[in-house]
Parts: C-alpha cells; structure tokens; sequence
C-alpha cells in the first residue's frame, strides 16, 4: 500500500502511514479508486449483526460525482457477502455529512436496515 499511502494522507493528514497499514492488515480499510488515486475510504468493523462505518470520508475534490453513493452500495454488498442485516454510520455534525445521510434516505437514524 505505500503506493496509496500518498493519496490517503491527502484526505485525513493527522493519519500516520503505519496507521494506514494497521488498518489495512486488520481488513478494516476500504478505499475507492478512481484514475489510479483514492479518491475516498471509510474504516468497518462489525457490531453485533451490522457492519459498523467508523469513518466515511470522501476527498473533498472529488464530492458530489457519486463517489459515496458508489461506496455505499459497495457496503451494502459486504455487509451481505458478511451476512450481516444493517449498516450503521457515525454521528455527525458536518454539514455535507448529513446531507450525505439525507441523500442515501437515511434522515434522522443512521442504520441503514438490508
């Protein structure tokens, strides 16, 4: 992953590398990839029957082309491939966080249910 390593940084830089590397062991790191750079990741780990998002980030370059939703959906196929019955997303206060939830339907509750 230090090929990658560049790109991550330029969306969260309080992240060290080895942090990058210990959740990408720990299979805890998704990223989305568009013209050979990530453009977004979000870090899982699973809560009882749901598949827990503990960050959802888009770089912010990129937002509004879909990205998120793309990711979205690719979440909702992992936590079925994992058999697990929701998806669950972080409290937020950020603005284009909630608009994010309130685009995907999700409006005040943040479980999103399969």
């Amino acid at each position: 992953m230090p090929s990658f390593s560049k790109d991550l940084t330029k969306i969260s830089p309080h992240v060290s590398e080895q942090q990058w590397s210990h959740w990408q062991q720990a299979e805890r790191l998704y990223y989305c990839v568009f013209n050979q750079k990530i453009v977004a990741y979000c870090l899982l780990s699973t809560a009882g029957s749901g598949l827990q998002v503990n960050r959802f980030i888009v770089r912010d370059i990129t937002r509004r082309r879909g990205i998120g939703l793309f990711m979205f959906q690719q979440l909702l196929q992992l936590a079925q491939h994992k058999q697990l019955n929701k998806l669950i997303f972080p409290n937020s206060n950020d603005s284009p966080a909630l608009a994010f939830y309130q685009h995907l339907g999700l409006n005040n509750q943040l479980e999103f249910q399969l």
